[in-house]
């Protein structure tokens, strides 16, 4: 079923949201001690408060097990709250050293493990295991706890000023502002490289949804990543799909067969310095195809949602299709799921729409000029043939109209307005729509970037 699309005045509401600015860190050799021991900290304190209740439930069962009667008040309270009692009950006993770090450490294990075990009372993931120590990790600083000094340094608890390594003028502008507030940040350590992901409540300038003025159909792929039309067949978006992984894989076997001849961990095997430094190489390569990707990614949608007014596409069975051998890795390295979910917060952000059409809507076998329907349609078929008009279109393009077409209010087909732009020609950096929310009324363009959660 498609998403009804909503008209609204033009007028705009100033809207709380939560965002999160990620910067990368460099942190000097004693800085990065202190943060390797606040993430230890925290996932000693995660495993040692799960051990606890695993043993206080194991013990509670037996006893049940046994005819015993249990009282409620025996059972280990799992709650934030409660785990930070048990922690204070036990930490002088169990880690003489826990002063060493700071509050924040043991409040960002127990609120992972008090989420960790209502996702598994709720159904939504599986029982919580004990962390392995790895090469990297996280902690989570509470708002008060971290702070911004200048544009290029931030101040945490405990480590003191941290160089960023590109410029936060766009949080540190929103703090100076008075719209912006730091809740948490969180420091990460991964493949070597340090980075600071600040999860900030922003006060913003929201516009009502725009008239549906500007519709856009755009069709995923694994040939041609993305495929953009208006409703009335102009092409107005062509990005070649990159397979950012495809093409890492050859880099990535020869890092991991190094990699495999090293010692590395296992039962009673402590990993060598030579295997650090080797499952290093790997999971760099590993980290360069995932931000590629993201990056990709997130140029795309920008340009969508600040361009046009209603943005429509698949709701696609992506778990389903995953499952395909021969089609999974492809799947997966195209990063559809991604696609849709910044899609979704990005026309909120800058007041457009995002329609998705039902999984089982046949975009491809339908023909866009004549509306007929194929029976079949397979994935070596790269042009569209209709029997019944004539008509001879690349599949893509056909399925991009026949989506935008969805789009239009009140009827699913007619003519649209759509900005011409040819397929060579193409940037993603397009012009942002006149419309695009802010945070300050005087300014058009947006102070917030387009990390995200």
């Amino acid at each position: 079923m498609t998403t009804p699309v909503l008209e609204r005045t033009s007028t705009s509401t100033e809207s709380v949201s939560t965002r999160a600015y990620v910067y990368a860190i460099d942190p000097s050799a004693e800085q990065a001690n202190h943060l390797r021991s606040h993430i230890g900290g925290s996932r000693y304190a995660y495993n040692t408060l799960l051990g606890l209740v695993k043993d206080n439930w194991d013990g509670n069962r037996a006893k049940k097990d046994a005819g015993i009667e249990v009282a409620q008040a025996n059972w280990v309270d799992t709650s934030h709250f409660g785990l930070l009692n048990l922690w204070a009950e036990h930490r002088d006993e169990l880690a003489p050293w826990w002063a060493e770090n700071g509050s924040s450490t043991y409040n960002d294990a127990t609120q992972r493990l008090a989420k960790a075990i209502g996702n598994w009372r709720k159904g939504r993931a599986k029982f919580p295991t004990f962390k392995s120590k790895g090469q990297g990790g996280s902690v989570r600083f509470m708002g008060p706890a971290v702070r911004l000094v200048d544009s290029h340094h931030a101040r945490i608890s405990r480590i003191g000023e941290v160089k960023t390594y590109e410029s936060t003028r766009k949080l540190f502008r929103h703090l100076e502002r008075g719209t912006g507030r730091i809740v948490a940040a969180t420091v990460t350590q991964r493949c070597g490289k340090w980075q600071v992901s600040f999860t900030v409540e922003v006060t913003r300038q929201v516009p009502a949804t725009r008239a549906p003025g500007k519709i856009v159909g755009v069709d995923v792929g694994i040939m041609t990543l993305y495929t953009g039309a208006t409703a009335d067949g102009v092409h107005v978006l062509d990005v070649d799909n990159p397979r950012h992984f495809v093409r890492a894989q050859k880099k990535l076997a020869r890092a991991q067969r190094i990699a495999a001849r090293r010692q590395g961990p296992g039962p009673g095997k402590v990993p060598s310095k030579r295997w650090r430094k080797a499952n290093g190489r790997v999971q760099k390569v590993h980290a360069g195809v995932a931000n590629a990707r993201k990056n990709l990614i997130h140029e795309t949608t920008s340009m969508l949602a600040k361009s046009y007014d209603v943005i429509v596409i698949e709701n696609l069975n992506i778990k389903g299709m995953v499952k395909n051998p021969s089609l999974a890795k492809h799947i997966a390295d195209a990063g559809w799921g991604e696609f849709g979910r910044q899609l979704e917060y990005k026309t909120a952000w800058y007041g457009s729409t995002l329609v998705r059409v039902d999984t089982f809507y046949p975009s491809s076998k339908t023909c866009s000029q004549c509306q007929t329907v194929k029976a079949t349609l397979s994935l070596e078929m790269r042009m569209f043939h209709c029997e019944a008009c004539g008509l001879v279109i690349d599949r893509d393009l056909n399925a991009a109209i026949n989506l935008a077409r969805k789009g239009l209010p009140g009827t699913s087909s007619g003519t649209g307005r759509g900005g011409e732009v040819s397929p060579a020609q193409q940037k993603l950096a397009a012009t942002a729509h006149p419309d695009e929310a802010s945070t300050d009324p005087s300014r058009d363009v947006d102070g917030v970037g387009d990390a995200s959660a």
